[in-house]
């Protein structure tokens, strides 16, 4: 039998793992509100669905493009059956369990959207069978409420949301208590994701409404430690975008949009969302 010397076979693995690639979109159908996690390496994948809550594993992002979703909660209740959107996995430490944040209302309606949370029954997201964790309540503002995420620092950890004040629709920042209540302090901005390099944190969010072809990425740098401080808001070693797309500039916000993947760029220590790359680009996986 022939053999090879170690270091051969090492760098045979290591181009295999370089030349690995893929091409967007992972996901043509459903693909909205992506949002994307690694654990134990897996990468998992959720969208909205709008009637239930899918996730999808691969090994690399090019396995995410041919996954079979699993679904792992359905729910019957009136209040939150329906519209079923932006749901985020978010491991929460103090609690020992992932957390997915995700938005639900009623079948006749969108404008009673509230948030609500589904908790792990283990450490290993697929799995875990996942239960109603509750709504997040928010005091003396419970109102229509969208595209959750959890922000990290060293003040704590704090829910993002989408929510309206008057016609505005603006982003708001909320306390955790636990992984289900918040302390509330005191256009259109939704979809907000966190971002950290370099010992700096920002808030990547969606601008302009989703039906028009101005819907664009935005972006607010936390100056301070605390984003709930007045004093804060003045006026991995790659780091991927993961965001959705509409094939044609007579954009509608339905399951038409697609899910898409690229590496973000660094500028004198600030982030370039840039421009999205060509669809027949080849993307180097992450390594």
């Amino acid at each position: 039998m022939r053999s090879y010397p170690l270091f051969l076979l090492c760098i045979v693995g290591l181009l295999s793992l370089l030349c690995r690639a893929f091409e967007n979109p992972i996901k043509t159908v459903d693909g909205s509100d992506p949002f994307m996690v690694y654990q134990d390496g897996y990468y998992y994948l959720t969208t909205t669905t709008w009637t239930n809550i899918q996730i999808s594993r691969g090994e690399t992002i090019q396995d995410l493009i041919e996954a079979t979703p699993k679904i792992i909660y359905t729910d019957t209740t009136a209040s939150r059956c329906c519209n079923v959107w932006a749901p985020e996995i978010h491991w929460k430490s103090v609690e020992g369990a992932w957390y997915i944040y995700y938005v639900a209302g009623s079948a006749s309606t969108q404008d009673d959207q509230r948030i609500y949370a589904l908790k792990s029954s283990a450490t290993d997201i697929w799995a875990s069978t996942w239960s109603f964790a509750g709504q997040i309540v928010i005091p003396n503002n419970d109102d229509w409420a969208i595209d959750p995420t959890v922000l990290i620092t060293s003040a704590g950890e704090y829910l993002v949301y989408s929510s309206f004040v008057g016609s505005l629709q603006c982003l708001w920042i909320a306390e955790f208590i636990t992984a289900v209540t918040e302390d509330v302090s005191a256009d259109v901005e939704e979809g907000p994701a966190p971002l950290y390099y370099g010992g700096k944190t920002w808030l990547s969010f969606s601008a302009s409404s989703c039906a028009t072809s101005s819907y664009s990425l935005g972006k607010l740098e936390l100056t301070g430690t605390s984003p709930l401080e007045a004093s804060s808001c003045p006026s991995g070693d790659e780091i991927w975008l993961v965001y959705h797309y509409s094939t044609t500039s007579a954009v509608v916000c339905d399951g038409t949009r697609r899910t898409a993947v690229q590496p973000i760029t660094f500028s004198s220590g600030e982030p370039v969302f840039g421009t999205p790359d060509a669809l027949t680009t080849e993307l180097v996986e992450p390594v």
